[in-house]
């Protein structure tokens, strides 16, 4: 019997927003110390992708009542998903970076799995692998999880992240017995706490319905608690950054019994004035837009794409700043974006006061197990970047400021609950709203925390990583901070019309980073 699933409502409509100059794929690549063994590769990501998760080995099929399934397609074969590619110059990263952005234009046809594997047999001495997953699959975050479930803490073997039954390299000889069962007992607790977190979170949004249409002048209120199970990568998981993977799973634990005290009465039901200037900022964004002037980005959107990424940045300089102003590792780093972006304007005479992104928001906590059918549950806020200011300091500041508007504020359940409304009208509307909201910023900005530790993948340690989400309307730059063994590289995809001389935005990261360095006084 063909196993079938009916696509949630998010991923079906992330599977109709496919357009020739913008897909709905996301990108990753990474790469390796030492060449990968090919067929032991293979072999870890069929057992660990493949065999574990049906939608790898489905095709999307429609209704003729318009429904979409995931069907499970036994002429499929993970084989057929595996491409070999040798590149002309294997010492010259840029040739990598082609390869990635040439594969930004080509869709994924629905007459198979929405997936794809290329295997760069020689970079920089070791190897390359770049995956390629419809979001229609999963989001980012579960994406994240995905790549990290491939990666071994030890060349021998041993999860990193998923307590998986059994990875494939075998365990190295000297592994400590009682690590796997704390693990084991740990995921076990996170399991439990995070499904109280999820329903605490619908709970929130139902709130924040119930108080929009009670509560005049003050658009989503809901929780106080919730906050924190509605911040984002550039929040949540912001512990994987600064400090262990084990700190995240306390931070989501905690978030799990205070929302769930929360909900039970035993704390504040409502917390709406130390949210009311989020909202109102809400409320502004939504309705009036935010400010984003007409430049050298603006204008339709084509299919040619440019790819490229930093060298990697030393993490603990990054938390020396953040300390030292008082503010978060992501603050610096986004504030860095604003300082990169600001100087490209500046090298072809333009200007913008402000510059908006869209900013993804997971709306369910991080669980070590990922759900079987995985998919998508997320809202995107919108972030202004100063742009009109030279002060790095300043920059910083706002930033920080903006940021904690947004997790003390609502906007990412009102934005669902948008989202959720607009998707009920009909593929037609949700697309025209998709567009004008998407229309308003230039494009996504993602911060990844990646392993803070090596990881190696068939037995060669990972030197890097970094990925891309995808783009809507005729956004031209999707923008990724990626944090991996205590370093962070900052990647964009663009257009590459759109975005003429690209590279000057990924070297001008670094320099507006020793820029605030040097303003805040950090050795």
């Amino acid at each position: 019997m063909v196993r079938r699933r009916e696509l949630g409502t998010q991923d079906a409509l992330w599977l109709v927003m496919d357009r020739p100059n913008n897909l709905m794929v996301v990108d990753c690549v990474m790469w390796t110390a030492e060449p990968l063994d090919l067929e032991r590769t293979k072999a870890v990501m069929a057992e660990r992708l493949w065999d574990r998760y049906p939608v790898f080995r489905s095709r999307a099929e429609r209704d003729g009542d318009g429904s979409w399934w995931w069907v499970e397609d036994p002429g499929a074969s993970f084989e057929s998903l595996v491409d070999h590619v040798v590149l002309d110059d294997p010492d010259d990263p840029r040739c990598l970076q082609e390869l990635v952005a040439s594969l930004r234009s080509e869709p994924l046809g629905l007459d198979g799995p929405l997936w794809r594997v290329i295997l760069v047999e020689e970079y920089l001495g070791g190897s390359a692998l770049v995956t390629r997953s419809h979001h229609a699959v999963a989001d980012g975050m579960r994406m994240m999880q995905l790549a990290a479930s491939l990666f071994d803490a030890t060349p021998q073997g041993g999860p990193i992240l998923t307590p998986a039954p059994e990875q494939y390299a075998a365990r190295s000889e000297h592994e400590e017995p009682g690590a796997l069962e704390r693990l084991r007992s740990s995921a076990d607790a996170l399991r439990r706490q995070a499904a109280g977190t999820a329903e605490a979170v619908v709970a929130t949004t139902n709130a924040t319905s119930d108080l929009a249409r009670r509560a005049p002048g003050v658009v989503g209120a809901g929780l106080g608690a919730a906050r924190v199970a509605l911040t984002n990568p550039l929040g949540a998981a912001h512990g994987w950054i600064t400090g262990t993977w084990a700190g995240a799973t306390d931070a989501v634990a905690s978030a799990g019994h205070r929302v769930g005290d929360a909900v039970a009465g035993s704390g504040p039901l409502v917390d709406v004035f130390s949210a009311a200037v989020g909202d109102v900022d809400t409320v502004r964004k939504l309705f009036l837009g935010t400010r984003n002037d007409a430049t050298v980005w603006s204008g339709p959107a084509g299919a040619d794409k440019a790819v490229g990424w930093s060298e990697p940045l030393p993490l603990e300089r990054v938390k020396s700043v953040a300390h030292a102003q008082g503010a978060t590792v992501n603050d610096v780093l986004v504030a860095c974006v604003a300082g990169t972006l600001r100087a490209y304007l500046a090298s072809r005479g333009e200007h913008c006061a402000s510059v908006a992104v869209m900013v993804p928001v997971n709306l369910t906590p991080m669980d070590l197990t990922l759900p079987e059918d995985l998919g998508n549950s997320f809202a995107l806020v919108q972030l202004e970047l100063p742009t009109d200011e030279e002060d790095p300091l300043v920059v910083l500041r706002t930033v920080h400021h903006r940021m904690e508007r947004i997790k003390h504020g609502h906007e990412a359940a009102v934005a669902f609950r948008i989202q959720e409304t607009l998707a009920g009208l009909g593929r037609s509307v949700y697309e025209a709203s998709v567009d004008l909201l998407a229309n308003r910023t230039i494009g996504v900005l993602t911060n990844v925390p990646g392993p803070p530790m090596p990881v190696y993948l068939a037995g060669a340690e990972v030197q890097g990583m970094t990925g891309w989400a995808p783009l809507s309307g005729d956004q031209p730059l999707s923008f990724t901070i990626y944090s991996y063994n205590g370093s962070v590289t900052v990647g964009i995809a663009c257009d590459r019309a759109l975005v003429p001389d690209h590279e000057l935005i990924v070297d001008g990261f670094a320099a507006a980073f020793e820029e605030l360095t040097s303003t805040a006084g950090v050795p």
